[in-house]
């Protein structure tokens, strides 16, 4: 796990039960690791609970939601919401990270699983989830921002995928970039769907995870004749001007029944 991803967890969950660290000590550090920041316990606390506002209001409104409405739910003024983010840019990234920090987990959860398998399945699962729960800032998951995360994950995707197609689990036509491309179309459906059938998205990846599985004879069942994605290609694919970002999942439309937390497929 890189530095900055390692602190980027720190900065979410912090050591205490509030998100902030443990213990006494009077301050705590957050930001990347070539240049941390010490912050007094309360603006930590602070952080904390603005990152979380932040993230309730753009998964149920978007991220076009005021900062008056976030700094209130986090019950503080805006004021001291600027002093923390001085651009509501940089809330918005900071709001990423988090859940590209969770992408990485789902990713070595995957490759943690005894079961290839069963860790390819569980990760794509939780991938999409990940983008269910947090669709009104999912346009910003897949842009070419947040480099340092998007290796890490890059590397322990290309690894889950290996190990199932080592395990026979999934064909061995399949590359990295068709995955990426199976995140991007997941996005699709959750937001054509999401306000009329909020689990649509599941029966979509079953149609694409039946669709990856070898035969019997570990053979793909039907051979693919046109080519994938480059890695330049994907990579310039992110780089091309992000699409208005959808609203959040709260808006016109019912909760799904049942969901879990990602990553528990």
């Amino acid at each position: 796990m890189s530095a900055r991803t390692a602190e980027t967890i720190r900065a979410r969950h912090g050591d205490g039960a509030d998100g902030t660290a443990g213990g006494a000590a009077d301050h705590v550090t957050v930001g990347a690791a070539d240049g941390p920041t010490p912050l007094r316990r309360d603006a930590a606390r602070n952080r904390y609970k603005i990152l979380a506002a932040a993230r309730a209001c753009f998964d149920e409104l978007g991220v076009d939601v005021g900062v008056e409405v976030i700094a209130h739910r986090a019950g503080v003024g805006v004021g001291t919401l600027y002093r923390r983010f001085p651009t509501k840019e940089q809330l918005i990234e900071s709001v990423v990270d988090e859940v590209l920090t969770e992408v990485l987990e789902a990713a070595e959860a995957a490759l943690a699983d005894p079961s290839p398998a069963d860790g390819f399945t569980g990760y794509v699962t939780a991938v999409g989830r990940l983008q269910y729960e947090h669709a009104g800032c999912v346009a910003r998951l897949w842009t070419s921002a947040h480099s340092d995360l998007r290796d890490a994950i890059e590397a322990a995707g290309r690894l889950v995928l290996a190990r199932a197609q080592e395990a026979g689990a999934v064909r061995e036509d399949l590359v990295y970039e068709d995955v990426v491309v199976l995140f991007w179309s997941q996005r699709g459906v959750i937001e054509a769907t999401a306000s009329v059938s909020p689990d649509a998205w599941l029966r979509h990846l079953e149609l694409l995870l039946t669709a990856l599985a070898p035969d019997v004879r570990g053979r793909p069942v039907r051979p693919l004749h046109h080519p994938p994605l480059t890695a330049d290609e994907a990579r310039r694919a992110t780089e091309a001007p992000a699409p208005p970002s959808a609203p959040g999942r709260g808006r016109g439309r019912s909760p799904s029944p049942g969901r879990g937390r990602a990553g528990t497929g």
